[in-house]
């Protein structure tokens, strides 16, 4: 990211107007009859509101009140079933946020500290592990390589993907645990921890771990208990190693010399904390709300989550744990896009306006980024600054060790 933000000055405007308990309390959801931003919403889902292609959700929330909750497309092109605000959506990277957020609770809780090394919960790791941090794994910069581009050289794991659903799937997919054996192989990080920022799925894999080691659950049974059901979150699950059953999910696709193709599949779709949570646009109102309140923990331990990590010389990194943190058309903002396959999913909120956009697609075109932007332009027209440069999400970069391939743009982003 290029924008480099104070740090100090962005998590004091985030943790002001982020918490706020009586605000998700105050405000009912409502469906806002405002026809006129429906119909510049519909325009940018044009494309994919047809009867023949994928598309995808949007949910749109200010101060409590749904002012726009709307699919486009269909989730299964074989069924025609069409998206509707119950269809399931995998999160890719957004799960991150729910991660990061057990380990906090966790935290809060007295069971972990963030100083804690990677080493007290793992000692099989090399000796690095002494050094490596949860705080260094919350913020992406502990230096691990990346698992998607190891496992591709384990000849146990085929190529040929992301493929259809309908194909036969890989005699061996890894799972997170078999991930974290993979990692604990790694001889040499690709920095020294803190030396810099390395966005890393890796690092996700290994604090859902660190969440099972600690609490004593699988990582979907902590987040069953301790998330889902105290915000009734009724529609989400965690897809991890006992293939829980998955109602009214979309099937996620790619346009290839004009047809649209399923390519749902990859051997690595079990591995899970960096990814791996399916749920709905409801079910996210649910968790967007208990954000400004302190159903999960305490204000101040969230207060730390959206503060934007340092490196060991002292420079911000802006990324908090699970969230980007920064400028969006002019104001504070806090975000995270999320990819696999043919899912792409993007969460913006604007805290100070209590204000968030939520758009989950299962289409590898739509560019949900730019549509959550284009959507806070509309809703608040008279608080955004159109032009304002916004802070970027970094380039995904190879790690550094030369003994680590580059990864191969056939593999689909977390």
């Amino acid at each position: 990211m290029k924008a480099i933000l104070s740090t100090t000055v962005l998590s004091v405007a985030l943790a002001q107007s982020a918490l706020s308990p009586s605000l998700g309390e105050s405000f009912p959801p409502g469906e806002n009859k405002d026809n006129a931003n429906e119909q510049k919403v519909d325009a940018l889902f044009a494309r994919w509101n047809k009867s023949r292609t994928p598309g995808a959700v949007v949910i749109v929330i200010q101060r409590g009140k749904v002012l726009l909750k709307k699919g486009y497309g269909l989730a299964d092109l074989e069924t025609k079933r069409r998206i509707t605000p119950d269809t399931a959506f995998r999160l890719a990277s957004l799960t991150k946020q729910f991660t990061a957020m057990a380990v906090m609770i966790l935290e809060d809780r007295g069971q972990l500290k963030y100083g804690d090394p990677l080493s007290k919960f793992f000692p099989e790791f090399p000796p690095y592990a002494q050094t490596v941090t949860v705080r260094h794994l919350l913020n992406h910069t502990a230096g691990f390589p990346e698992s998607d581009d190891l496992w591709p050289q384990d000849a146990r794991v085929d190529h040929d993907w992301p493929r259809s659903s309908k194909t036969k799937p890989n005699s061996f997919e890894p799972t997170s645990k078999e991930t974290l054996n993979l990692l604990a192989q790694v001889k040499e990080l690709c920095f020294t921890p803190g030396a810099k920022y390395q966005y890393s799925n890796s690092g996700y894999v290994i604090l859902g771990q660190i969440v099972e080691k600690v609490s004593g659950q699988s990582l979907g049974q902590f987040f069953e208990e301790n998330i889902f059901r105290q915000l009734g979150m009724k529609r989400s699950v965690l897809d991890d190693d006992t293939r829980p059953k998955l109602l009214n999910v979309a099937t996620s696709y790619k346009r290839d010399k004009g047809v649209y193709k399923d390519i749902d599949y990859t051997p690595l779709n079990r591995i899970y904390g960096e990814d791996n949570i399916f749920t709905t646009v409801e079910d996210m109102y649910k968790w967007d709300q208990a954000l400004y309140t302190e159903q999960l923990v305490k204000a101040a331990t969230f207060k730390e989550g959206i503060t934007p990590g340092r490196l060991n010389d002292g420079r911000p990194t802006e990324y908090g744990f699970g969230w980007w943190l920064g400028k969006v058309l002019g104001l504070d903002a806090m975000f995270h896009d999320g990819w696999w396959v043919g899912f792409r999913t993007y969460i913006l909120r604007f805290p100070s306006e209590h204000f968030t956009v939520v758009v989950l697609a299962n289409v590898s075109e739509l560019e949900p980024e730019w549509i959550a932007e284009k959507i806070s332009e509309i809703y608040l027209a008279d608080k955004v600054r159109v032009g304002q440069p916004r802070t970027k999400l970094p380039d995904e970069a190879p790690c550094g060790n030369a003994a680590v391939p580059v990864r191969q743009p056939t593999i689909p982003r977390r």
